[in-house]
Parts: C-alpha cells; structure tokens; sequence
C-alpha cells in the first residue's frame, strides 16, 4: 500500500508485489463493500440473529416468531423487513399466512453454516 509520496506507509520496501496485486484484485469495490457491509448491519442485531436461528430450522409465520420471541408482530415484521432487503431471506404466501424462511442462496447458506458453528463452538465449550 503506498502512501499519499508513492512510498510505502509503513516505510518498508515491500518486497512481494505479486501479493499485493493479488490481494488488491481481490478487493471489492464500493458497491460491493457497501452491499456486504448492509448485509452485516443487519446481522448484528440479536433479535434478528434468534430470527434467523428459527428460520435455519423451519419457515415460519410473523406471528409464530413473535410468539416465540414474545414480541409484538409489527417489531418482527420491522425486523424480516431489513432481512428481506438484503436477500437473506425470503417469503411466500400460503393461503392467508405469509411464511418466512432462510433464502435458497449462498447468502442463506452462508448463515446456516455460521449458526451451526457458533452453535456448535458453545456446546463443544
């Protein structure tokens, strides 16, 4: 990484620039940064973690988590609202009930596996 002279910032000669191209190709951009840093917003919240945990297991309705969770649905509903926008998850009608469920994407994928290894790193603990 150069400095604002085109020096090095750290003031070491970097030796590896292959790496540092390497690295640099991998970046994402703005957009891209933007997007995922939406997508961990929303995933910092612990109510909206014990919502996906539900939704790993089963698809479920509003007022099924609410109960669960014993809140009101609108605060849920504000809750799946952020979730959805970001694509982690989906919903679908059935008859009068609206279902929730965890989307059939690498991003839904994504957020089985971290809960399995967070929920397996506390039973191992």
């Amino acid at each position: 990484m150069k400095g604002i002279a085109g020096t090095p910032i750290c003031g070491e000669s970097h030796i590896d620039k292959q790496h540092e191209d390497e690295i640099r190709a991998r970046l994402p951009g703005e957009d891209e940064a933007v997007d995922a840093a939406a997508v961990f917003a929303h995933l910092s919240d612990s109510t909206r973690v014990r919502l996906l945990s539900m939704l790993a297991v089963s698809d479920m309705c509003v007022c099924e988590m609410a109960d669960l969770l014993g809140m009101s649905q609108p605060a849920i509903s504000h809750h799946l609202r952020g979730l959805r926008q970001c694509d982690v998850i989906r919903f679908r009608k059935q008859g009068q009930r609206t279902l929730y469920s965890l989307s059939d994407n690498e991003i839904g994928d994504t957020i089985r596996r971290l809960l399995d290894v967070v929920r397996c790193g506390k039973e191992q603990a």
